[in-house]
Formats: structure tokens, sequence, C-alpha cells
């Protein structure tokens, strides 16, 4: 068996070690590991532990975990974790590990995921711009795209029996137009979230605090007429899921915020962690949410859907989409809301 491992070593572009656990060193290392950790071959397998200053701290802490894991199911996969160089680089890995008990070792596989999750990062904060910049559009071309139809029925009311047949044609196709133009404002995010329901969910381990602020910069920067806050006692919250979902979860519920939320109005989004989840809660001080629409908020084209302060159509999607995006995470979404009040939604995610 170790013949073959030495031998798929060789051929491997990735780090491949078989670990002995009574003895705590490497039995075996193919010549790509020492490169990764940037430490001498010989040097790694007599001192394993050489390899422990390199790994960030909240990720030692989750590798030992990890490790206790692996013991009892013998195989554990896709297990992300960092390295932290002197010189301020930082390489993300990721171990496959499996424990053969008769022999008391584990054979382990090792990956360098750097340029994917640069890959990664980059389309979660284009997604980012790109959303805030929808958003953006949203509020400031609906208002006056609405504001031109209202013009027109009321052109279309008052002169109905005085202006030529010609006259109210092309009335009806300048309405016409507009309400292209705001449907395709309305759907154009919209139909993007819902085409993430229909994409395997593809878990991957980053900081959720840091995803956050991310999110909300861009936010921020097209909203300052409203006061954001995060609030949390961590410094950093290291989770395993979707992050392109969940950046769409977060993005959705403080959009909804800001879209019910009144100038100078206050939007909180508060982070807390219990032994095996996260919860993310999202406060406003807006306009609340009748007693009467609670029942049907979460429903598909649901009939509490309303406009927007800024007279914001809405397709009543939204909050699905969120229900919808957060059970494909396997967690929960819950909120509290009361009419001119404000409202808290909070979704709770499992951390692995």
């Amino acid at each position: 068996m170790f013949e073959d491992i030495r031998l798929l070593g060789s051929l491997s572009k990735d780090g491949v070690f078989v670990y002995d656990i009574p003895t705590e060193k490497f039995v075996y290392l193919n010549d790509v590991l020492p490169r990764i950790f940037e430490i001498k071959k010989q040097e790694l397998v007599q001192q394993p532990s050489l390899v422990f200053p390199l790994i960030r701290s909240e990720d030692a802490y989750y590798l030992r975990h990890r490790y206790t894991q692996l013991l009892l199911d013998k195989c554990l996969t896709n297990n992300e974790f960092r390295l932290q160089f002197a010189d301020g680089r930082m390489l993300h890995l990721s171990l496959d590990a499996y424990l053969i008990a008769e022999h008391s070792v584990i054979v382990g596989f090792v990956k360098d995921q750097t340029l994917e999750k640069e890959h990664e990062d980059y389309i979660i904060n284009y997604g980012a711009k790109k959303d805030t910049l929808l958003d953006m559009m949203t509020h400031n071309l609906s208002g006056p795209l609405q504001l031109t139809q209202n013009i027109l029925r009321w052109m279309q009311q008052t002169y109905k029996h005085d202006a030529p047949a010609d006259i109210h044609a092309q009335l009806q196709l300048i309405k016409n137009n507009t309400q292209e133009c705001l449907d395709i404002i309305n759907d154009f995010l919209q139909e993007e979230h819902i085409e993430s329901e229909r994409i395997f969910v593809k878990k991957t381990r980053f900081d959720l605090l840091e995803r956050i602020y991310n999110t909300l910069e861009k936010i921020i920067a097209l909203n300052k007429d409203r006061k954001f806050r995060i609030i949390t006692d961590l410094e950093n919250l290291n989770i395993t899921t979707d992050s392109v979902k969940f950046f769409q979860i977060v993005h959705n519920l403080v959009s909804n915020s800001i879209k019910f939320t009144p100038e100078n109005g206050e939007i909180d989004i508060m982070v807390e962690e219990t032994d095996k989840t996260f919860i993310v809660r999202v406060r406003d001080n807006g306009i609340g949410i009748p007693a009467r629409l609670h029942e049907s908020l979460f429903e598909r084209h649901t009939p509490a859907q309303r406009y927007g302060l800024n007279k914001e159509e809405s397709k009543g999607m939204g909050l699905s989409i969120v229900k919808s995006l957060t059970h494909l995470l396997e967690g929960k979404v819950s909120f509290e809301s009361e009419e001119n009040k404000g409202s808290v939604f909070s979704i709770e995610l499992p951390k692995d």
C-alpha cells in the first residue's frame, strides 16, 4: 500500500504524506509538501510540528477539531486552512485525510487553493459591485420612471375625449415602453438570484465577518443617507458554506431593509455564534410589516409585496429567495416585525 502511495506522490502536483500516529512523525512525504510549507524535507520529517507556527491561529483550532472527527469517521475531505508567512504572504490550502486504522497512520493530500480562492473572492467582490449598481439603478431610476407612468396615466384620463386617437396611441406607446424599463430593472437581479437556487452548493471556508464587511462597504457607498452598523463581539468567524449564496442572502436582506427604511434611518447587521451554528440578524427601524402580511411573507410572488418608500416596485420574490437559499445551506430564517417600528430578519446556519 505504501509503495502505491509513494508512486502516487511522485506523480502528484499536490502534497502527499503518510503520518504515523504513535510516533507523531511523517513516514513519507513527497517533494511537493515541503515546497508548500517552505520547510526543508528532512526537517519536516523529523519535526512535523514546524508547520504549526505557520497555520493561522483560528485555523489551527479548526484543524484540531477536524482531527478528532477524523479518528471517528476515518475520512475527511475539503478541510480548508491558511498558512501565514513572515513576509505577509498567505496560502489557502485544502486537506483530504484518511485514517488507515490497521497501520495507525493517516494518509493525506494537501492542495494549494490560493489561486482558486483569489478567483472566488473576485467573483464575490464583482457580484457585490454589480448588485449594488443594480440597486442604485432601482432606487434612482424607478422613481422617475414611476413618475412618468403617473403623468402618462393622468394625461390619458384628462384628455380621454379631447385628444385625437393618434395622440392616445403615442401616449400608450410611451407608457408601455416605460413599463418595460421598470420590468427590466426589477427583474434582472431577482432572476439571477433565482438561478442561484438551481446551482449546486459549493462549500468553502471563509471569514464570515470579512465577507459582510466587503458586502456592506459597497452598499454604504450608494446609500449614505442611512446609518449602518455591524454589531458583534467576534474578531473573526470562519465558517464552511457556499460563499456566493451567503452573499446573496445578506445582500437581499440588507437591500430589503434599505427599501423600507427612511432617510437617516438605522440598519444594523448583528453576528453571533453558538457551538455549532452562527446567526446573522439584519435589523432596521423602518416602516415595519403589518401583522396581516406576516403569514405569507416568504411565499413566492407573495401578496405581501409592497412598493418601497421611493416607489421601488416589488415582485414579491426577494424574501422567498432568501428562504430558499438559506434552506439550501441547511439553515433556517425567521423574522420579527411591528408596523412603524421596524423589522429584524435572522438567518441561522451551521458552521460546517
